[in-house]
């Protein structure tokens, strides 16, 4: 069985010879597979190259291709990391990009066998034989999307209009929950089509674009052991409108992921049908809530090892992803301009602080911190629970680093965010997660903090990047504790209370400085110190903690 939405290589001359003897080629690559791994990736993807591309017999095809991919998964343990965030240097992203194509090549192989199999004229064993390439090249195209995402390359048109294709293949040969047999050894994998297409499904809906760099082989983890928990409906079959909530519409003509399911969504595209992932999200919800407990990761835990305050931030993400997401507010208009940006918290408080180094900022606003005080009746602006108190930590001395300012040009923009672009000269590499700011070529006076959502590195040389606004302002102060025991100040930014989105006044602080609870001292120039406490943590990431905080009602006694 095959499907003309299925692409294979046309026919070409052979620059290199490949055998396609199975009997010689197992002794080929077995030495093959020895060697050093990135050498030997190449030459075994030469060699898959030009098998791809010339006439082999049917049988001699599928043999092939069950000894390429065993030799790939061990040549594979022995390739260097993809460890670099965007923008890759020009010979890491050639090598992600590498990496990438031999599994494309390997689902071109697998498709082959596919379209051999249907011009065939026996049909004894090809209901078993077809099942085994579809889970083999639906295998090998999940892995082209792992590849594009961990390197924020944007994955190759028509790969997720085949991985819908070869699902509704599995389905109409009444194959997709057959076992698959699967030649690697230790990797994690699906046991059926339907597991193989569940976390292809969700690795989508992640959107790793948006995860922190290194969560790839975290998500790819959980994913092999929990897909399995989501749901998914025959064509036709519709949730309740209460039901809505962890629904998905699979569009399967379309060359995209699923979408949320909106309450009062009436059309659908033809042959749509839902991918229901609530038990997924209760498994994730009850996570989250027992690392918030303290309590250690077991062998129960979903599939991953990621202790600490990174495992509870990878499941909060995926929860959101996985669960009803945020809808945009507002529209975005397309918009074109020049950008100035700063990565980082001390490069903001720099540009915040009228372009002065943290040290020289405490100059103007030191004063001598008053001796503490015992005040039982001190209230605070309760906005919300105090969340997970931790043990205070000492504030980590900033460092005066320059600022590093890269010419970025606007996409589009709405009063929330905005999509930027860098074609050429991006000097210092950014991060999702990361904290920078923002300011209009033609605005020289304001510059506004914002945070990185999503990545891309569409070509050599750019980035592309989608920004959420935090704030419209932002005022430079530094923080201390409030006891006058602990002299150790460290930059923070205070972003003003927002009554449209809504948002509550904020701080953003050095990741891991202060635990929620703290009680600190703000100092800002030309204003008194004040007291406040942090009382809830909005969001943790690889570089900063923005915390909403109350002020000391002593704050107000000192101005009478």
């Amino acid at each position: 069985m095959y499907s003309p939405v299925l692409s294979v290589p046309a026919p070409a001359a052979a620059a290199r010879v490949a055998e396609a003897d199975p009997r010689y080629a197992r002794t080929w690559l077995s030495i093959v597979s020895q060697g050093d791994g990135t050498e030997a990736a190449r030459e075994l993807y030469q060699a898959l190259y030009t098998l791809n591309r010339v006439a082999v017999r049917a049988p001699a095809r599928m043999e092939l291709m069950a000894l390429y991919d065993r030799a790939l998964a061990t040549i594979a343990q022995r390739l260097p990391p993809q460890d670099a965030g965007p923008p890759l240097a020009a010979h890491k992203r050639r090598f992600a990009e590498f990496a990438r194509r031999l599994h494309v090549e390997m689902a071109y192989g697998y498709k082959c066998c596919l379209r051999d199999l249907s011009r065939a004229r026996l049909s004894l064993g090809r209901k078993t034989r077809s099942a085994a390439c579809i889970g083999r090249t639906l295998h090998h195209l999940t892995e082209v999307l792992l590849r594009s995402y961990a390197a924020y390359l944007p994955y190759p048109a028509g790969v997720w209009r085949e991985i819908h294709e070869l699902y509704r293949l599995a389905e109409k040969l009444d194959a997709a929950d057959a076992p698959q047999q699967i030649p690697e050894e230790g990797a994690p994998r699906p046991a059926t089509i339907r597991e193989g297409y569940l976390q292809a499904l969700l690795l989508g809906l992640a959107d790793p674009y948006q995860l922190p760099q290194q969560s790839v082989p975290q998500l790819r983890a959980l994913l092999s052991r929990e897909s399995g928990r989501a749901r998914l409906l025959a064509p036709g079959a519709r949730p309740a409108p209460r039901e809505s909530r962890a629904w998905f519409v699979i569009d399967p003509t379309a060359d995209a992921p699923p979408f949320p399911f909106a309450r009062g969504f009436r059309e659908l595209p033809a042959g749509a049908r839902f991918l229901d992932t609530s038990a997924l999200l209760e498994l994730l919800q009850e996570r989250a809530a027992s690392l918030q407990r303290g309590e250690p990761m077991g062998p129960e835990a979903p599939g991953f090892d990621c202790p600490g305050d990174a495992g509870l931030d990878l499941i909060r993400r995926l929860i959101r992803a996985w669960g009803e997401a945020a809808r945009r507010r507002y529209a975005r208009q397309q918009r074109s301009g020049g950008l100035h940006v700063c990565i980082g918290l001390d490069a903001l408080h720099f540009v915040a602080a009228g372009e002065r180094t943290f040290h020289a900022f405490l100059e103007i606003c030191r004063e001598p911190l008053p001796a503490p005080a015992v005040d039982a009746g001190v209230d605070f602006v309760e906005l919300d629970g105090a969340g997970d108190l931790r043990d205070a930590a000492a504030l980590p001395e900033p460092r005066d680093a320059p600022v590093s300012r890269d010419r970025w040009r606007v996409r589009d923009a709405s009063p929330q965010g905005m999509a930027i672009a860098c074609h050429g000269g991006v000097q210092t590499s950014m991060r999702v997660g990361e904290l920078i700011g923002v300011r209009y070529a033609t605005d020289h006076a304001r510059w506004q903090p914002a945070v990185v959502r999503w990545l891309k590195t569409p070509e050599p040389g750019s980035v592309e990047a989608g920004l959420e606004l935090l704030a419209a302002d932002m005022t430079a102060a530094a923080a201390r504790f409030a006891d006058g025991q602990r002299d150790v100040t460290c930059p923070v930014l205070r972003l003003p209370a927002n009554d449209v989105v809504p948002r509550p006044a904020t701080l953003l602080l050095p990741r891991g400085a202060v635990p929620v609870g703290a009680e600190l001292e703000l100092l800002e120039e030309d204003a008194a110190p004040r007291r406040v406490r942090l009382l809830r943590l909005i969001e943790r990431t690889g570089s900063f903690e923005q915390m909403v905080y109350g002020e000391s009602a002593k704050n107000s006694r000192r101005g009478r």
